[in-house]
């Protein structure tokens, strides 16, 4: 793999894999010249969509299908065969963003490239210094388990054992590492959560950190702009047409994580309020609206400076692979009454005969002197029917 020179190369993404699946054995990172079990780059296709404005420039073939599917409607020869084909018409006509390049590049292909090994931790070492501690421990550094096996297996037989699922710290570009996941890891349709943090914008000051212990860069200061000439025009290939390259990027990036979520999986996209709109419609072409789940917004931690109000958060947008199957268990929080979470429970209710009260201001805040017998509630808003009654 090449040096990763830059954040916006490298869009960050933890993956959780499906429990069930085992992973191939990976060749370790002196074998590259030797490694014999190439792959040529796989091509990814778009999927299609015709434009609202009916362009056509004779490569896009979306507005001839979409004039035979009102071919096959109207010549129909059942209402069954009628619906088949309005429903895919109408998901080739439904409304999308539109870019610059976007309708001229119907697919991208990727490098396909196997995960070389560069360290190896050996679990019998760490366990050798770590014998008095208790069995849980050591049944946790197995998750960083050594296979063991020969040069000569890596070399000649890689992604031909499959080992234990081993968690991994993989450097490269995302692009071609989730590929490697689907390729050779054989991880499509395996990975049950994907958590995406990609750049939040196309200014370098939110894609560069030349210096690891400085992490306020800012955009157009070029004192905080790296001096390595690879850096700056990696950086401006990387986003040449602005805000029309970020969203190729990152669709691109979001069609991979499908492939490679399960059934029942999910993504989460973190992102600021910058470009949330758009990464929300990107998701909505790539995974389907009808796949979105929630916004979850998180308060993000530092001074809110500046001329204005500035945002005080940021949100993760949570997808489903297909929501009907969605694995999802839901958490709960104890609620102390009149505290936090549970300040909305201020009503007292008597058991024995059914006497309501108020909390008083000191039962709110401290619960536990709440008299036995007496339950907290809270009121809520029904539906009540129309009455004829003059004094309702």
């Amino acid at each position: 793999m090449a040096k990763r020179t830059r954040k916006d190369s490298s869009t960050k993404a933890k993956s959780y894999r499906h429990p069930e699946s085992e992973s191939p054995m990976r060749p370790d990172i002196g074998t590259q010249a030797q490694f014999s079990k190439k792959k040529p780059p796989k091509t990814y296709r778009y999927d299609s969509s015709l434009s609202p404005t009916l362009d056509w420039d004779g490569q896009n073939p979306a507005r001839e299908q979409g004039e035979s599917l009102i071919r096959e409607i109207t010549e129909a020869e059942s209402l069954q065969q009628a619906k088949v084909a309005a429903e895919k018409l109408t998901s080739l006509s439904k409304p999308f963003l539109n870019w610059a390049g976007k309708a001229e590049r119907l697919s991208f292909q990727v490098p396909t490239l196997p995960l070389f090994v560069h360290e190896r931790l050996s679990t019998k070492a760490i366990i050798e210094t770590l014998e008095g501690h208790k069995k849980d421990t050591l049944e946790q550094l197995e998750l960083f388990a050594d296979p063991h096996h020969s040069i000569a297996d890596q070399i000649l037989k890689a992604y031909e054992h499959r080992d234990k699922w081993v968690n991994r710290m993989i450097l490269g570009d995302s692009l071609v590492v989730m590929n490697s996941l689907v390729e050779y890891e054989g991880l499509g349709g395996q990975v049950q959560m994907i958590y995406m943090d990609p750049p939040y914008g196309v200014k370098f000051g939110s894609n560069f950190q030349p210096f690891i212990r400085k992490r306020d860069v800012k955009h157009n200061d070029d004192e905080d702009l790296t001096r390595e000439p690879e850096m700056v025009q990696a950086y401006r290939d990387t986003w040449e047409l602005g805000l029309h390259s970020y969203l190729t990027y990152m669709r691109d990036r979001l069609f991979i994580c499908r492939d490679l979520l399960d059934p029942s999986g999910s993504i989460f996209v973190q992102i600021s309020d910058e470009n949330m709109h758009h990464v929300r419609e990107l998701l909505d072409e790539v995974f389907g609206q009808a796949n979105f789940v929630v916004v979850i917004c998180y308060r993000r931690l530092g001074m809110m400076v500046g001329e204005t109000m500035q945002s005080s958060a940021h949100y993760l947008l949570w997808y489903a692979k297909d929501r009907p199957r969605l694995k999802y268990h839901k958490l709960f929080e104890t609620q102390v009454p009149g505290i936090g979470t549970g300040d909305h429970y201020t009503q007292l209710e008597n058991a024995p005969d059914h006497a309501i009260r108020s909390m008083t201001p000191d039962e709110r805040g401290s619960p536990n002197i709440i008299p036995p017998g007496w339950k907290p509630f809270q009121y809520s808003v029904r539906n009540r029917l129309p009455s004829h009654n003059p004094a309702d």
